[in-house]
């Protein structure tokens, strides 16, 4: 018996059927990432509390610490729940980065417990523990920006892109805080400590930027409005207050908790934000399934519905100069002509809107690929002169204001120049 060919009408109908599983494993992903940036959020805050309970020796912020600990334990708890409802039996090549970023993340909160036990002991420093939760929390921002690259949905991405940019933002302001904390509760700050703090608050107005440029009004005008609040300004006089110190000055230690307390309003205003943005993703995925699936109903009935026209006996003097496309069509005798013409329109209409996807998908792939060209360009900084990750921006960053160029410019330069190396 010869195998049923499947028809024009049947790979039009499989193709939007396509679209709407993939539509359907982004609202999986989507949903998994506005649990990453809650998760994100209560660690930035167990890491903070962390610091300052460490610097004082276990004098400040106890209560507060345990009590985080138990929210970030819930956070942790509902990422967990989002995990499972990933498919990881019926994955595609592009799932591998994403998936490998789930198995870093996973593994760094198992070492969490442990140096929770440590923190209660004292028997970690301010520095070390930082840069444990700064591995962490940059292995789920990691998350976000791998589901962001996948999705082949140019609106999704775009606000996917918005989000990364946002939160990577908002760690920075994190690592700000958690840095400038241990500076206030010494009572004193290294240059190296000011340089660091420098360079985190330009590398949340790079993101920030960013996020302008992909966001929607509403969040972009919550966004300015957090710019111009108290808290943002009060931060700003204390920004200045480290970046005047100098070696012997005498700086109150109780300004710490001023510090933390200003900070953290702000913080707090990005995480009002944040959950904004995810309420808006999840609405725009659940909004483009319901629009696909009703695409996908309108077709069936519409093919269905021609299907069963019958043709009117045509005569040369009955075809109408509109009628004269059909015979680009090569439609064969026999062949009910309204039906054909219908499937060429459908087909049409689909190549022409897939072109405009793939052309506004590359517009918002741009600033990702932009993100990933700085980071191999840092690694490469990083490992040829071992210098910290904070030191390889400085430098890319400085290299394209004494060059006039953009930061990706130059990190494409390096790039090729270490390419250029290794391959002689």
């Amino acid at each position: 018996m010869p195998a049923v060919v499947p028809t024009t009408e049947d790979f039009l109908l499989s193709a939007k059927r396509a679209e709407i599983a993939a539509l359907k494993q982004l609202l999986i992903s989507s949903s998994l990432v506005t649990k990453v940036t809650e998760l994100i959020h209560e660690l930035q805050r167990e890491r903070g509390l962390s610091n300052t309970f460490l610097v004082s020796e276990g004098q400040r912020f106890a209560l507060q610490r345990e009590e985080e600990v138990a929210a970030t334990e819930m956070a942790e708890q509902k990422f967990r729940q989002a995990l499972a409802e990933l498919d990881l039996n019926n994955v595609s090549p592009s799932s591998a980065r994403l998936f490998s970023s789930i198995a870093f993340v996973l593994h760094c909160l198992e070492e969490l417990a442990p140096l929770r036990a440590r923190i209660a002991d004292q028997s970690v420093s301010p520095t070390e523990n930082t840069q444990m939760y700064n591995r962490l929390i940059a292995g789920l921002l990691a998350v976000v920006f791998e589901a962001a690259d996948i999705s082949n949905d140019p609106d999704i991405t775009r606000a996917l892109v918005a989000m990364f940019n946002f939160s990577q933002g908002k760690e920075y302001a994190g690592q700000e805080r958690a840095w400038g904390l241990i500076g206030f509760t010494t009572g004193t700050f290294t240059s190296a400590t000011q340089d660091r703090l420098h360079t985190m608050q330009e590398a949340q107005a790079r993101c920030f930027d960013i996020f302008i440029e992909f966001s929607q009004t509403i969040p972009q005008a919550q966004w300015r409005q957090l710019e111009i609040s108290e808290a943002t300004h009060e931060l700003d006089r204390l920004r200045q207050m480290v970046q005047r110190y100098r070696k012997g000055d005498s700086l109150p230690t109780a300004i710490s908790e001023v510090w933390y307390e200003v900070a953290t309003r702000r913080i707090d205003g990005m995480q009002e934000i944040e959950r904004e943005l995810a309420t808006a993703l999840l609405e725009l995925c659940t909004n483009k399934i319901t629009q696909a699936e009703e695409d996908l109903r309108l077709h069936r009935e519409h093919l269905k519905e021609l299907a069963t026209v019958e043709e009117p006996p045509m005569s040369p003097l009955s075809i109408l100069p509109e009628d004269a496309a059909q015979s680009s069509l090569n439609v064969a005798p026999g062949v009910n002509v309204k039906l054909a013409r219908s499937i060429y329109e459908l087909v049409q209409g689909q190549a022409e809107r897939l072109q405009r996807i793939s052309e506004e998908l590359a517009e918002a792939r741009q600033a990702l690929e932009e993100r990933k060209l700085i980071d191999k360009a840092k690694g490469l900084l990083i490992q040829s002169k071992g210098i910290t990750e904070e030191e390889a921006y400085r430098q890319l960053r400085q290299a394209a204001m004494d060059n006039n160029k953009r930061i990706v410019d130059v990190a494409a330069n390096v790039i090729s120049v270490a390419d250029m190396l290794k391959s002689r």
